[in-house]
């Protein structure tokens, strides 16, 4: 998990963090202001300064916040002056926003405060849902409220333009003043902060809720604080109960509020959601008894209180009722208390200052059962003064926090919430200049998290540029875009001060222990199994674990284990075998059949520690008949595929893969039946076909449509097949029906051979044995063994259904009655052909050898086997073996060098860590390294719907022909909201049935969407002629799993592709963020697959997907629907230059893009694909586009194109292989289908052919 921070304030007002990953509290860089409270959430702090003023601290964020001003200029055409900005009456405004309702007028748009900062300005915006406009951007339409085109056309009456404009939050690792309430700010100060609401459900991603109280008792809440807007835009008051005065408020991570009085009673604010994030009303709770609370703390599920005797009391059943059923309690004393979003609970302590943190705090146990102390050090700045520290505070805790231990050397912020883990560096200190007056800078800016301040760039620095320099003067810190030609120390407050950690050895930092008087903890983020080393006992590590001296002795030591232990391994053991069998009675549909029934199905294995043998059989309930048998070493696949309320399993095997039969369907009765179930046949499926651990760098990811990760790894087949230079395969096929083909899965190249080995019949007039290509109608070797014609053997090919010359010399060498075996063996200029041993003869070749498709065999030869050789491993794709590697993912993807990354349904990357296991193998796999918790979020969605009747208006009544009432966006299938179940007992409700204001497409104040019809397009606000409506309601729900996956940094994206940097040893990693953010992934190697933080590459458009690939190829799709391509990446600039624009085909909105050797290959959002031609280092962005059609696939969900491999899963959840795919036929030749299993993503940039042709560069 990334690392996180706990914050705290000590008794001088400075501000120290600790993050989860550390071991000592770092202190803020002092810029002489002193703070009375903090509140924390993930990349926001709020503080009340000693002036009694609110600051915001934003930092760690990979991203800029960067926001775009959109206004649309807007005309109408007359037929004497043209086109003109004279608009009639009921025309919207001159400029305006989309719809018009809103003037947006560029001289009237300004920055929210002086924290932004202006990135560009006005400029026109050339393109139109993907499609490239002229230099002016006009866009004509009949009237207005009508679809814009880009061309104009003799009805269009009107026309509009975008203007747009980038504005730049500024002040990021900074603090920053919010506006107070009145000019004067000692009229109404405040004196207490509180921040949450970031995980309430319905709400925007990234939406905070910030509430407060001043000095007059009076509660303020904050409009607008979110991810795009940190600090706001207005404070609105809150209206109280007739003489309540409020003391102090606390908000939880699901926006509950809870409020103290002076009186040292509650209030409750009820009625709190997404579409009202300030509630409806305030509902008192009584304390505990005899008790007056000072300090209430709200979590997840969790309230916590504090008394005005220090007892500190919980707040049961709050989960279910926002004011609570009871209390527990007391709970120890505490001076201060806070509560993290995963409800663990620190305070400080009355008597000695320290920090203390509940131990034993669940979901069952939500109290705890213990306080501990903190066992971390603080470093400290010697600007403050230590005079506070009495001798005593230093020994009163039971645990000593004195302890000089190793000082990490690693960036604040980088430990708070930057991706981790982080490179360390030894950062030389900043010395602070002679010229700087004291008065001066007073809450500067300091330097970016990364950023390394030197002479020589320092000279390079745009002196003309606007610095963020805000003005020190109590109350107002609102800030001042400060002049660097009038103000000689404006430069000073981008690049000094900079907040980053020194060794204790140097002279402006020590180590000692300080007085604290507040702890934060909401944006710390503690999984209970996986808990900070502050956590535990003391920790006085010195450093030396992970010295390079001790790590060196330690590999050498496993190295003479495991080479002692090779001298045994074919000793026999003192218990030869053993057998386990495992049975469970259960509802079954065979292979081929729908039809279930009550069976009782059988596993059986034998061996030791390598499994030898195992057997899955279907019985009888009264277990005397067997049903069906298999072993499982011809099993190929094990999927779940349950439903809510029907926990099943899919069993996949060679023969039902290969004769396109449904699989062996198993239902249990429960699920933790299926769970067993699943784990076991897993284990013991993967021990006998030798499938463990980490699988190679050239395997095949993929994922379910449940979420379920599956690898295809090729090295096992490979020790199998190889045979000296070649890979063989044999081909059984005795017995069957003549004619016979087989698909030849690698082609036929040079280098390639084939081998059949048959039977001549008695009556044998002539037999064949032809190489196809994609059709019949090619031929590129016919051999043909005529008894019938003079005894020859007639070797020729067709083209396009045309017969060539024939090649008739020599004679046939053997006889009818008798076995054969002939021999194919491809070269670089013919086929040289083989009988029984013997050079028969040479053909040439008539078409080019990479076209080849298939073996066909026809005549009176009956096969017994057909031995075929290629250069690489041969995958028939019936037969791959997918093995389940473990966690819960959306996307995956992986290069050749075989790191690989995902992405989960809430939009969090995650790294692969080299194991293999997780939940779904219940503890079974032999070892749980790499093995990391993964917490899921999704969202369920169901439909209302309503039509218009004259008498009642909207009603749920429709017409007999209209879609249920309830349910799913298509209409087709009926959903409710008390119907709709979770998938298994591992999905957990995470919030009530709620409105989603969030619905495509907008929505009215209700929620509503309206349309003429059901089967109409639907729009948000209702005209004379919409007779249905709609609106669509969500319930949040989490996943709670392991698998073998690390989550990389704190930044959600949405997009991600890898590709190994041509001669280099790091891994390219380009990312697309939730915003549509392009990212780039820094210090991403074999040894570190996580990387080290991301880096931020500008693109005006924001991007849905992205793909990079060989020759530093970087494609991305916007939003819009359009293609770019990355303009200026090398080795020695990864990131490029520029995005050029790369029209998609005609009124094709491309959704995704996958980068291949020879060609780009792109997928529409109707599923059709399409392939950008013509890709050269020459003209790498291509010439045309080319549209893929098969009548044999409807349409695809996902494609990964990369080397000469290109594969794709179908609508129907198939995986397929594009065969003939090569540097002259870029597009390939047809489909080659495999198993359909469920799929909806795959990832084949690992699995890349190494064989290239020398005719085309490689680049």
């Amino acid at each position: 998990m990334p690392s996180s921070m706990l914050f705290a304030l000590n008794s001088e007002g400075r501000v120290f963090g600790l993050a989860t990953n550390g071991t000592k509290w770092r202190e803020f860089p002092y810029l002489s202001l002193d703070f009375k409270q903090i509140s924390a959430v993930p990349h926001f702090l709020w503080a009340l300064g000693g002036d009694r003023q609110i600051y915001l601290h934003v930092h760690g964020l990979d991203i800029p916040i960067k926001v775009k001003e959109e206004s649309y200029e807007n005309q109408r055409w007359y037929p004497l002056d043209g086109f003109s900005k004279r608009l009639l009456p009921t025309d919207r405004y001159q400029f305006s926003n989309i719809d018009g309702s809103v003037d947006r007028t560029l001289e009237k748009i300004r920055v929210p405060s002086m924290a932004w900062q202006w990135e560009s300005e006005w400029h026109i915006e050339t393109t139109l849902d993907g499609e490239p406009l002229d230099h002016d951007g006009w866009t004509y339409a009949v009237d207005f409220p009508a679809t814009f085109y880009s061309t104009k056309q003799w009805s269009s009456c009107v026309r509009r333009r975008k203007w747009v404009r980038t504005r730049k939050y500024s002040a990021l690792n900074s603090w920053c003043a919010i506006a107070p309430l009145h000019k004067d700010p000692t009229q109404e100060p405040f004196i207490y902060i509180s921040v949450g609401g970031q995980s309430m459900s319905g709400a925007v991603q990234g939406t905070l809720q910030v509430w407060a109280v001043t000095a007059h008792g009076r509660v303020m809440w904050r409009k607008g604080v979110g991810m795009t807007c940190p600090e706001g835009t207005r404070w609105s008051c809150i209206p109280l109960p007739q003489g309540k005065e409020v003391k102090s408020l606390s908000c939880g991570t699901t926006g509950l509020v809870w409020a103290i009085l002076w009186s040292g009673t509650i209030l409750v604010r009820v009625g709190i959601s997404a579409a009202m994030p300030m509630g409806e009303s305030w509902v008192d709770v009584s304390p505990p008894e005899g008790s007056k609370l000072m300090e209430v703390n709200i979590g997840t599920n969790s309230v916590w209180v504090l008394t005005t005797e220090n007892q500190a009391w919980f707040r049961k059943g709050v989960e279910s009722s926002p004011s609570g059923t009871g209390w527990v309690g007391p709970i120890g004393s505490m001076l201060s208390l806070t509560v993290s979003p995963t409800d663990q609970v620190f305070g400080v302590g009355v008597d000695d200052r320290n920090i203390y943190f509940r131990v034993g705090v669940t979901m069952t146990e939500p109290t705890g059962k213990r306080w501990r102390c903190l066992n971390a050090a603080a470093q400290l700045s010697r600007g403050g003064s230590v005079s506070s520290l009495p001798s005593y505070a230093r020994h009163r805790s039971t645990q000593s926090l004195t302890s000089m231990g190793s000082v990490e050397q690693c960036d604040l912020f980088n430990e708070t919430s930057r991706s981790a883990p982080t490179s360390l560096r030894n950062q030389a200190p900043w010395q602070k200049p002679s010229s700087l007056p004291t008065s001066e800078g007073s809450v500067e800016k300091s330097s970016l998290p990364n950023s390394e301040i030197s002479d020589e760039n320092s000279d390079e620095c745009n002196k003309k540029r606007t610095a963020w320099s805000p003005i020190r003067s109590v109350g107002s810190l609102l800030g001042l875009e400060a002049n660097p030609d009038t103000d000689p120390h404006a430069e000073w407050d981008v690049t000094v001060w900079p907040e980053r950690e020194l060794p204790c050895a140097e002279a402006d930092w020590y180590q000692a222990s300080t007085l604290w008087s507040q702890v934060e903890a909401g944006a710390v983020g503690i999984p209970l199994n996986h808990l900070p080393n502050w956590f535990y006992g003391n920790n006085h590590t010195t450093g030396l674990e992970e010295t390079p001296w001790r790590l060196k002795i330690l590999e050498s030591l496993k190295k003479l284990h495991q080479k002692s232990l090779k001298g045994f391994d074919n000793i026999e053991l003192a218990i030869d075998m053993r057998s386990c069998v495992k049975t469970v009675e259960c509802r079954c549909a065979l292979i081929g059949s729908d039809n279930w029934e009550e069976v009782c199905i059988e596993l059986e294995w034998v061996g030791a520690y390598n499994i030898d043998l195992a057997t899955l059989t279907i019985l009888s309930l009264e277990k005397n008949v067997v049903r069906w048998q298999t072993l499982l070493s011809e099993v190929v696949c094990i999927a779940c595929t349950s439903e809510p309320g029907s926990p099943r399993l899919s069993i996949h095997t060679l023969s039902s893969a290969s004769g396109s039969l449904s699989p062996l369907k198993i239902q249990f009765s429960g699920d933790l039946d299926l769970d067993d179930w699943l784990s076991h046949l897993t284990y013991v499926s993967c021990k006998v076909t030798h499938h463990e651990g980490s699988p190679g760098p050239n395997s095949i990811w993929a994922i379910t449509k449940l979420g379920d990760v599956y690898v295809f790894d090729q090295d096992p087949l490979k020790e199998q097949q190889q045979k000296g230079e070649l890979f063989l395969k044999e081909f059984k096929c005795k017995g069957v029906v003549v004619p016979w083909k087989k698909v030849l899965e690698n082609g036929f190249t040079a280098g390639d051979s084939i081998t059949v080995e048959g039977f001549i019949t008695e009556t044998c007039g002539r037999f064949a044995v032809n190489l196809e290509c994609e059709n019949e109608d090619n031929i590129a070797l016919h051999i043909n063994p005529r008894f019938d014609d003079g005894m020859v053997v007639i070797r020729n090919s067709l083209i396009n259904g045309v017969w060539g010359t024939e090649e008739r010399e020599g004679c046939v060498t053997f006889e009818k009655g008798t076995r054969i075996s002939v021999t194919i063996t491809c070269q670089k200029d013919g086929f040289k052909i083989s009988f029984n041993g013997m050079v028969f003869t040479y053909f040439e070749h008539r078409i080019e050898p990479e076209r080849i498709k298939q073996l066909r065999i026809t005549g009176g030869l009956e096969p017994c086997r057909v031995n075929y050789g290629s250069k690489e491993v041969i995958v028939s794709l019936n037969e791959m073996f997918w093995r389940q590697m473990g966690g819960h993912l959306v996307t995956v993807e992986t290069c050749a060098a075989g790191v690989t990354w995902g992405i989960s349904a809430d939009n969090t990357p995650w790294v692969y860590t080299g194991g293999w296991g997780g939940a779904f193998l219940g503890g079974l796999e032999n070892s749980s390294v790499g093995i990391n918790s993964m917490i899921d979020t999704c969202r369920c969605f169901v439909y209302e719907n309503q039509r218009w009747n004259p008498l009642s208006g909207f009603t749920p009544r429709g017409l007999p022909t209209d879609r249920p009432m309830w349910s799913d966006s298509t209409g087709c299938h009926k959903r409710s909201k008390e119907t709709t179940r979770l998938l298994s007992f591992h999905w957990t409700w995470t919030s009530d049935w709620y409105v989603d204001f969030l619905t495509p497409g907008g929505i009215d104040s209700d929620g509503w969407q309206y349309a003429v019809d059901f089967s109409t397009s639907f729009h948000p606000r209702k005209m004379m002629t919409d007779y249905v409506r709609r609106r669509r309601w969500a319930r949040d729900c989490r996943l709670q799993t392991s698998g073998p996956w690390a989550e990389v940094g704190n930044t959600k994206v949405k997009s991600i592709s890898l590709q190994v940097s041509t001669g280099l040893e790091w891994v390219c990693v380009w990312a697309v963020a939730v915003n549509g953010d392009t990212l780039f992934r820094k210090g991403v190697t074999v040894s570190n697959p996580m990387g080290d933080s991301w880096e931020h590459v500008a693109c005006e458009q924001p991007l849905n997907s992205i793909s990079c690939g060989c020759g530093n190829q970087v494609w991305a799709v916007s939003v819009t629907g359009s293609a770019y391509w990355r303009f200026g990446v090398t080795t020695s600039n990864p990131t490029g230059e520029v995005w050029e624009l790369v029209e998609p085909p005609k009124g094709v909105a491309i959704k995704k893009v996958s980068v291949g050797r020879w060609a780009v290959w792109a997928l529409d959002s109707e599923g059709k694909l399409y392939v950008r031609k013509e890709v050269t280092p020459v003209f790498p962005e291509g010439t045309h586009w080319q549209a893929l059609t098969d009548p044999a696939i409807d349409k695809f969900l996902s494609v990964s194109a990369s080397g000469d491999e290109v594969w794709a899963i179908t609508s129907d959840g198939q995986v397929c292989k594009r065969l003939g795919v090569t540097c002259h036929n870029p597009v390939g030749l047809s489909w080659c289908l495999g198993l359909q299993a469920n799929w909806s993503y795959i990832s084949s940039r690992s699995y890349t052919s190494k064989t290239h042709p020398s005719s085309r560069s490689i680049y």
